[in-house]
């Protein structure tokens, strides 16, 4: 190594988290490229690094004066040429790149040429390989590292088809520090190697690389070549990157932008940067000449070949959001009065909007997704909070969009608000690593309903009403309604039209729920109390469960007196949580007629059916009554009758009796529930006894009486909710004859009585009973339907195989079923003519002799019960066949067989 040589020096530069590079750096050699001229700087950089060696002269002398030989190379022709160390005025070292090529002198002229005709039969790539194994021999510094970069070169021109000569054999020089010649040729073959492998580009180099914010990704090089690319460019804010070995790790902060970005992380292999015309080699044409035919060409070098790599990035970005809701006035999920935060619905909309975050909006393989709550639309984001832990919310949304939570239905008791609450996702944002989302929380502010009402506290002197000052009243919370009680007393109060008023009593901002007002009694005072009044609020639901408004109701709770009853629609709840302000006029101690109860029943039999099944008729059938109050009072008496009633099939009723009667008195059990059961055993065998016309079913009337008076009843004996039904049924088969052979199919009109209006019930046909074998036979045939009234007519197909019942007589065996499975009528009547079908006899087949016989056909004699017309027949037969001696036996046939075919039609 010559004094101006300087040592091996490996750089790793990199400032705060980036490698910088600097200026020029970034353009490639010829034929790799050049570098985007936009791509962003890191934001820190330093000043430029030299390269491993000095610039390279453009003038000069090769040189090789007193340079001993290294050793011999036989090449293909047999003569030999003597490779000894060459290098330029500055020491710098020069490699031949044609073998058997002169240098006249031990110091010639030596210009950079970037024309030399030898060089340029090379490729951009072929050129780039050669100057890396100069470079890497150059770089080692000793001889034998020169020869065999020398050799290597030799080589690789060999390989690439523009040597004037090959190398045949390598021999050592006696006295040179070089002896091992397979170790010079090994050399020379890994210095290719080396170098064609320093032209490799990452196995990412290219790519595109798919990033989450936040989420630290590692892209590891499978070629094993990173770690010759040791500087290192981001052309991405916001995105971080470091090498490790052939590993790459990248992470995008919040702030980096979401989608493509070409070239966002490039790698290059070393630190200095070049314009286009400039190498890291010089082409050295000896004594002027550019063929390199006559005067060695030679190259010297002083980097290695720029080598570029790239990847680029898809960076997106999930946000998370949940949106928590709160009593605007107690800033926290707990409610007041009966009001209930959960069941809001809410929806995500895009900022400053009206439209729906859909989830088909997500980003590539993360859909929108729901956290929290429950969908109640599957396109868009619509969630009901059902957890107020917990509120409703989704992830995987772009977070470099903003969004907006906006209620769309208010819960039970609550506004509904129209304020959008906005969502923004950015650094300052929690990240959750398990689900890779930016975090923006938010919570929502709803104020509960409230209401107003007052009135006036009368004193009854003489038909003259008289307000009065400091009575106290109380307004306590019922049921599920929270709160203290308010405590309220009358005073003097100026009306808005200037009037004064005594007894005044204002309840303001009460919160939405159940309350019961009641006046306190007072020391010494002797004016009777108002009745206690109850404030109950009602939620009112449309089919699919959606509230469409409130209604509030004031009830004197001693007369039941509706004293005012205020609807409140749901749109008035819109940004207003007043839901009224009413004016209840004037209580006084005058008694109002008390409410009459109602009565709404519900007759049925053990099965919960209105037609008994036929296991339930028997001499202690059970049958209840479910009876439905309103306004029943403890110690009021209920009489519940039921009544036989028996009809003809055309509806008349051909009698009326009571079987049965029951009284009760109501307790406080059935004052609060306001319903009860009544039951009774009837005797119902006499019922299947009646007509085929006739049937029996059963009516429930109910009255309730208060002292001995009766205040309501329900008696109509024609409600079919209060009936219950003794079924009956019969059937018809619709054809009296059928075919004897198989699959014979007609019709069998069945007629039920009894039957409940809009139940489900079945006919099935169970078998045929032969009455001629006496036996059971196949036979099939089902209906199923609808009762759309009590009484009715259906047509059953039947099919039977009758083709070994030629002769008999078959009767249908049925049964009816409700849609339980019970059965309700048995149609089993084995001689029932009514279902009972005659299959007819097989026709007899005409003999083939033609001579005539003496006998008589059987079908032509006389059964019993065919009396004389049959006889005659016979004996005129006979006549007819006596007859036939004198006739040709041909003409006799003929003349019987139509004669008699005519007398039996």
């Amino acid at each position: 190594m010559s004094k101006n040589e300087k040592p091996k020096v490996y750089l790793d530069w990199k400032t705060g988290r980036r490698f910088a590079l600097v200026g020029g750096i970034l353009l490639l050699m010829t034929g790799v490229g050049v570098l985007s001229a936009n791509a962003k700087t890191s934001q820190d950089t330093k000043a430029n690094v030299s390269s491993v060696f000095p610039d390279l002269p453009t003038d000069s002398h090769v040189n090789y004066k007193d340079a001993e030989p290294i050793l011999h190379i036989t090449l293909e022709d047999g003569s030999n040429s003597t490779l000894t160390k060459l290098f330029l005025d500055d020491n710098t070292p020069v490699f031949c790149v044609g073998l058997g090529i002169p240098l006249e002198s031990e110091s010639v002229t030596a210009q950079a040429d970037a024309t030399n005709q030898l060089f340029a039969k090379l490729s951009s790539e072929q050129k780039a390989i050669v100057n890396n194994v100069a470079f890497m021999a150059r770089q080692k510094g000793d001889t034998e590292a020169y020869a065999e970069g020398r050799v290597a070169i030799y080589y690789l021109m060999d390989q690439y088809g523009v040597a004037k000569h090959k190398v045949a054999d390598l021999k050592a020089v006696d006295g040179s520090e070089v002896q091992d010649m397979q170790k010079v040729k090994d050399g020379a073959n890994d210095l290719i190697k080396k170098a064609e492998k320093m032209r490799e580009l990452p196995s990412f180099n290219g790519q595109t690389i798919q990033l989450i914010q936040g989420v630290e990704k590692t892209v590891t090089d499978t070629k094993s070549v990173l770690p010759n690319f040791p500087y290192v460019k981001n052309n991405v804010p916001g995105l971080a990157e470091n090498v490790s070995g052939n590993d790459l790790k990248l992470k995008a902060d919040s702030s980096a932008a979401h989608g493509n970005v070409k070239n966002a992380v490039q790698f290059v292999n070393k630190s200095n940067g070049f314009t286009d015309n400039d190498l890291p080699y010089f082409i050295y044409s000896t004594d002027g000449d550019k063929t390199g035919d006559k005067s060695q060409s030679v190259i010297a070098t002083k980097d290695p070949s720029n080598a570029l790599a790239g990847l680029n990035v898809n960076i997106i970005g999930l946000g998370e959001t949940t949106l928590l809701k709160h009593d605007a006035d107690t800033n926290s999920t707990d409610t007041q009065g009966e009001a209930q935060l959960t069941g809001s619905v809410w929806g995500l909309y895009k900022a400053g909007t009206d439209t729906l975050v859909k989830y088909s909006d997500g980003q590539d393989d993360y859909p929108v997704t729901v956290t929290n709550g429950e969908k109640v639309d599957d396109k868009q984001v619509q969630l009901k909070l059902t957890d107020l832990t917990k509120g409703v919310g989704v992830k995987n949304l772009d977070n470099s969009a903003d969004y907006e939570w906006g209620e769309v239905k208010a819960p039970e008791g609550y506004e509904l608000s129209t304020k959008r609450y906005k969502v923004h996702f950015d650094d300052k944002d929690k990240f959750d690593d398990k689900t890779s989302n930016y975090i923006d929380d938010v919570t929502a502010l709803d104020r509960v309903l409230r209401f107003n009402f007052g009135y006036i506290k009368a004193q009854d002197v003489n038909g003259s009403l008289t307000g009065l000052n400091g009575r106290a009243f109380r307004l306590t919370p019922q049921g599920d309604t929270k709160g203290d009680p308010i405590e309220v007393t009358s005073s003097q109060s100026e009306d808005a039209s200037g009037f004064i008023n005594n007894g005044q009593v204002n309840f303001s901002n009460i919160n939405f729920g159940d309350y019961l007002l009641e006046e306190l009694p007072q020391d010494n005072a002797k004016l009777q109390l108002i009745n206690p009044i109850s404030v109950t609020t009602n939620t009112n639901k449309d089919k699919d469960g959606n509230i469409t408004g409130y209604t509030v109701e004031f009830k004197d709770t001693v007369t039941q007196q509706v004293i005012t009853t205020l609807d409140v629609p749901i749109t008035k709840t819109t940004d207003n949580n007043t839901m009224f302000k009413v004016n209840l006029g004037t209580l006084v101690d005058k008694p109002v007629t008390p409410v009459v109860p109602t009565i709404k029943t519900k007759a049925h039999d053990k099965n919960n059916k209105q037609t008994l099944a036929e296991k339930e008729i028997s001499k202690d059938t059970v049958m209840y009554d479910d009876v439905e109050l309103t306004n029943a009072k403890a110690g009021q008496e209920q009489t519940s009758t039921l009544h036989r009633r028996v009809k003809d099939d055309s509806g008349k009723v051909k009698d009326d009796k009571v079987v049965a009667t029951a009284k009760a008195t109501f307790d406080d059990k059935v004052e609060k529930s306001q319903e009860n059961t009544v039951e009774t055993k009837v005797d119902t065998t006499k019922d299947t006894k009646l007509p085929d016309t006739e049937s029996a079913e059963y009516v429930w009337t109910q009255e309730i009486k208060q002292d001995g008076k009766v205040i309501a009843k329900h008696d109509d004996l024609d409600n079919q909710d209060e009936t219950i039904y003794v079924p009956k049924g019969h059937t018809q088969v619709a054809t009296n004859e059928i075919e004897p052979k198989p699959n014979q199919t007609f019709p069998d009109n069945y007629y039920a009585k009894g039957l409940t209006v809009g139940e489900t019930y079945t006919v099935k046909v169970i078998s045929a009973w032969d009455n001629q074998a006496k036996k059971e036979v196949p036979a099939k045939g089902e209906l199923t339907f609808k009762a759309t009234a009590t009484s009715m007519t259906v047509q059953v197909p039947v099919t039977i195989d009758a083709a070994d019942l030629a002769g008999h007589d078959v009767t249908l065996l049925e049964e009816l079923h409700d849609y339980s499975g019970n059965l309700i009528i048995s149609n089993k009547d084995k001689n029932d003519k009514k279902e009972t079908v005659h299959v007819k006899d097989v026709t007899p087949t005409p003999s083939s002799s033609t001579t005539p016989s003496s006998t008589i056909p059987k079908s032509l004699l006389p059964t019993t019960g065919e009396g004389k017309a049959a006889l005659a027949i016979s004996i005129f037969g006979a006549a007819l066949l006596g007859l036939a001696a004198y006739l040709k036996r041909q003409w006799i046939v003929t003349t019987y067989r139509r004669v008699i075919g005519k007398i039996r039609k």
